[in-house]
């Protein structure tokens, strides 16, 4: 009969895998709005620059690249520029 030990590279892996995985969802929840995704217009609106998912509320958004959101306007029940506004500051051309 074949003597089973614990390999301990194995678990090792097992335990940085759970280090990784465990931390990924604080590092994103760590930032609500990844600013660098989005640009300011000259009208006060906002536009999408890169790839982003955004979790609002529970309400999970993926605009595509090239999306503007006009001041004052709303995309599922969410005020955008209120809340670009709000996380990625009030500055036109940003």
């Amino acid at each position: 009969m074949r003597n089973r030990r614990t390999n301990p590279w194995l678990l090792a892996a097992a335990g940085v895998a759970a280090l990784v995985l465990g931390t990924g969802p604080s590092l994103a929840q760590s930032q609500l709005v990844p600013c660098s995704a989005f640009s300011r217009n000259s009208y006060g609106g906002w536009r999408v620059t890169g790839p982003v998912m955004l979790d609002l509320g529970g309400r999970l958004l993926a605009p595509t690249v090239g999306t503007t959101f006009d001041a004052g306007s709303t995309t599922h029940g969410i005020e955008m520029t209120e809340v670009l506004d709000r996380e990625c500051g009030n500055v036109p051309g940003r």
